[in-house]
């Protein structure tokens, strides 16, 4: 569980500098990480992996519709780096890993906003934070809104980088989140046995707030095939039956996502502009 391609649509590996967690939110309750830590490892307790600091040597570009692009490394997959238990010094050798591939592009995720401004503040006031370094909250429902306030105080202390607000799993409202100052916004359902299911309002409410602000969007998935909302009318006795009927219908565009990923007829999976800057240095630096 350490570097291997990944079902995330929207990243192209990830890697697990630490692996383990706590829970801190209703959007923990049934985490995917935990299951698998504990179906496998035998448990989910909070552990450093210095060693895998130098696997970031693997992560070379890659080469879409005939473009090279930074790889996209979705960072602890398995932990979250802000954890309490990580230390400023651990963290700053993540950093100084991440600052020795600047042509791949490192998504963090967080549950634990308050760490990663105190953090950031320290570490990038004077520099401001690196093009490669993708700084995101998770938000799944109106009840951690809050979260997203992080991202806004660090960009206003140290400039402009690359925010994102991530709604999965999304288990509620988001009609009430301020995305102002949000560069991209990715949407999912819950995955996995137990999913508790995602209405398409929700989804809906998540794509009229980024598009008010201008943020470019990610639906991942609709978590479970059962969630998506063209489930009632596909046909057929057996799951396979059903997900293969609404599939040869043309009617669920993107199958390979959990629980297909079309709403109203559209597949909306965009990068944001960062994303294709970056792209344009790989380039310039080839040429």
């Amino acid at each position: 569980m350490t570097v291997f391609s990944t079902q995330i649509s929207c990243a192209d590996s990830t890697w697990n500098p630490t692996v383990g967690c706590t829970k801190v939110s209703p959007g923990c309750d049934r985490c995917y990480a935990e299951a698998i830590a504990r179906r496998f490892f035998g448990g989910f307790d909070l552990t450093l992996h210095p060693e895998r600091l130098t696997q970031v040597k693997r992560f070379k570009p890659i080469e879409r519709d005939g473009r090279l692009y930074p790889r996209l490394v979705f960072v602890n997959s398995m932990s979250d780096l802000w954890h309490r238990g990580i230390t400023d010094a651990f963290l700053d050798r993540v950093f100084e890993a991440i600052a020795s591939r600047p042509d791949a592009i490192f998504q963090i995720l967080t549950k634990r906003p308050d760490r990663m401004l105190a953090y950031g503040l320290a570490r990038w006031g004077g520099s401001g934070v690196p093009a490669n370094v993708w700084l995101g909250v998770s938000v799944e429902d109106n009840r951690v809104r809050g979260r997203i306030d992080a991202l806004r105080r660090l960009k206003a202390a140290v400039g402009e980088f690359t925010a994102y607000v991530n709604c999965e799993p999304l288990i509620g409202p988001v009609n009430r989140l301020d995305l102002t100052g949000i560069d991209w916004v990715l949407i999912g359902g819950e995955s996995g046995s137990g999913a508790r299911p995602v209405q398409a309002d929700w989804v809906r409410q998540a794509i009229a707030g980024a598009r008010g602000t201008g943020a470019p969007v990610w639906f991942k998935q609709w978590g479970r095939w059962q969630h998506n909302p063209l489930w009632s009318i596909a046909e057929g006795r057996t799951v396979r039956e059903r997900r293969a009927d609404l599939i040869d219908r043309g009617l669920e565009r993107m199958p390979r996502e959990h629980g297909g990923a079309t709403l109203d007829g559209a597949v909306i999976q965009q990068f944001p502009a960062s994303y294709y800057a970056a792209a344009d240095r790989l380039a310039k630096a080839a040429a």
